[in-house]
């Protein structure tokens, strides 16, 4: 005896648009690699204002020490 179906069964998967978690995690290579270029970037241009010097560069464990600046006694003007 042949069973047959009535109708489909579709299983309607949650999405935004045409992003969903079966494509975001395809796609989660090349956004950390994007992610990781962008963020180096806005690292790069914003390494020598002060602003940033101050509030984020300076903060970092081992590495801030670069951006501290100690004037030698002698070489400040009076």
């Amino acid at each position: 005896m042949i069973n047959y179906i009535s109708k489909a069964a579709f299983k309607k998967s949650p999405h935004f648009g045409r992003l969903s978690f079966g494509n975001l995690i395809n796609y989660s290579p090349n956004l950390l690699l994007w992610g990781g270029a962008w963020a180096a970037s806005i690292a790069v241009f914003t390494e020598g204002w002060p602003l940033f010097q101050d509030a984020f560069y300076k903060k970092i464990p081992y590495f801030g020490q670069h951006w501290i600046v100690e004037i030698p006694p002698e070489d400040k003007q009076h």
